[in-house]
């Protein structure tokens, strides 16, 4: 993320630009990996830790570095690494891996040598459930927006049907409202039959994403439901959605 620069001038009177200048200033306190105190006061053996259990890639103590070089403080690299190597042992294993890849978090390929089977194992299966679910939440809208096509053309065409009925325009008229009226309900029909077929994809797709999310509870992921929260159950997911 890109900082904003706080040397822009500022003119007398210029409520604006001091308006600005506040916000650049709470902006590049933001920006910073770590603040003055905690840069002064860092063990840096924890500060390592907790960025090995988040899976930060081995250049998060560049952007210690600085942030911590602007209050004359370096790193204990040492510490650091040992500290981040521990952290790394409760990032990289399959269940972590999961909820990485269940939750569409990025993986820098921190876990290395014997860790990155496990953890890699249990991302894979992360993110298969999420393509599922992507997936089943993907017809879902499909569907949605296919109904409200239909409830907006069903109205279209009954407007016109009663105005058809009620008119004594010219003959011409009367022609291009019959034909409008045919034409909605050709276009009716094809989205009735699309929005039957799209019903039976998402009732499918819903299984294969229930069973999945089940066969890795029974794996030992835990799982409560992704990003779309579509799943409810072995035996919901199975029924045909509206």
């Amino acid at each position: 993320m890109s900082c904003p620069s706080d040397r822009t001038a500022l003119h007398k009177g210029d409520l604006s630009a001091l308006l600005w200048l506040a916000v650049a200033v709470l902006s590049l306190q933001g920006c910073a990996s770590m603040s003055e105190d905690e840069c002064l006061t860092a063990d840096w053996w924890i500060v390592g830790q907790k960025d090995g259990s988040e899976g930060k890639p081995p250049t998060a103590v560049s952007e210690h570095l600085e942030a911590c070089s602007e209050h004359a403080v370096a790193p204990d690299r040492e510490a650091y690494e040992a500290g981040r190597q521990s952290g790394l042992m409760v990032y990289c294993t399959r269940f972590n891996g999961y909820q990485v890849g269940r939750n569409d978090k990025p993986y820098h390929g921190v876990c290395g040598a014997a860790l990155a089977e496990p953890f890699e194992s249990g991302l894979r299966r992360g993110r298969l459930v999420l393509a599922l679910e992507t997936e089943a939440w993907g017809l879902q809208q499909r569907r949605k927006t296919l109904k409200e096509t239909m409830g907006r053309l069903e109205h279209e065409q009954k407007t016109l049907q009663e105005k058809l009925e009620a008119d004594a325009s010219i003959p011409q008229d009367l022609e291009h409202m019959q034909e409008e009226i045919g034409k909605l309900g050709q276009k009716l029909e094809t989205l009735r039959q699309e929005y039957e077929d799209s019903g039976i994809e998402q009732a499918e797709a819903m299984a294969r994403f229930g069973n999945a999310t089940q066969e890795a509870r029974d794996d030992g992921y835990a799982d409560e439901g992704g990003r779309f929260q579509l799943y409810q159950g072995t035996q919901k997911s199975k029924e045909a959605p509206d």
